[in-house]
């Protein structure tokens, strides 16, 4: 799968504009909601803050997705037990020592690192954010794009087979958006549905290609 890293800038005058605007009104700006993608999208955005990606907000990003994967029904069980299989192992290791292990390109180098759990992980989030994706450009059959993009190179004949079959279970758009638990503080100041939309395209954005840069670096290694 290919993805085009987003990359964004900030010039610094207008910055010194908003910064001062800011001192000078005391007021604070008005909570918005956000979901659990929401904050996938938070901790992603750190996680690229360097050159390399970033092992500790990376990790809490899958952690944050995790969570959403819960949030959507049945069809993502088998899904979430996968994950846990992979992540809890990588996450261990990071565990053992994060300072050493600070960076992915760090993480990966370590000779104990448990290199088949952190390529199951990434071709797994993968095609979860590539799943999304399609589903918001409009592609009603994303799942099934998705997996044809990404995990379906990696799995054997026996287990496309049983793959497929759990494609057609997993939710489209519409059921997505209108998912209460992916935004349980929800306060209704805003729809249930934008703000999901916004929280995927954030996600979308900024987690797709993290998860991509972190599979080349482990794959260079």
């Amino acid at each position: 799968l290919g993805s085009n890293t987003i990359a964004g800038a900030a010039r610094c005058g207008p910055l010194m504009h908003i910064m001062a605007a800011a001192a000078a009104s005391p007021a604070e700006a008005p909570a918005v909601d956000k979901s659990v993608f929401g904050r996938v999208a938070d901790f992603a955005e750190q996680a690229v803050a360097c050159e390399d990606i970033a092992s500790g907000p990376f990790l809490e990003a899958c952690a944050a997705y995790r969570e959403g994967l819960c949030s959507m029904g049945p069809a993502a069980q088998v899904a979430v037990s996968d994950f846990d299989g992979n992540f809890t192992v990588v996450q261990a290791f990071f565990q053992k020592d994060s300072g050493n292990r600070a960076t992915w390109k760090a993480l990966c180098l370590d000779s104990g690192a448990p290199r088949v759990q952190l390529k199951w992980l990434l071709w797994g989030l993968e095609f979860f954010m590539t799943y999304l994706l399609k589903l918001w450009e409009g592609d009603w059959s994303g799942a099934s794009t998705a997996y044809g993009l990404t995990l379906t190179n990696h799995h054997t004949f026996m287990q496309r087979l049983g793959f497929k079959a759990l494609l057609v279970t997993l939710p489209g758009r519409d059921s997505i958006r209108n998912q209460r638990m992916l935004c349980p503080d929800h306060s209704g100041k805003e729809p249930l549905d934008k703000v999901v939309d916004r929280d995927v395209s954030r996600m979308v954005q900024g987690f797709l290609p993290a998860v991509c840069t972190a599979l080349k670096i482990l794959e260079s290694i």
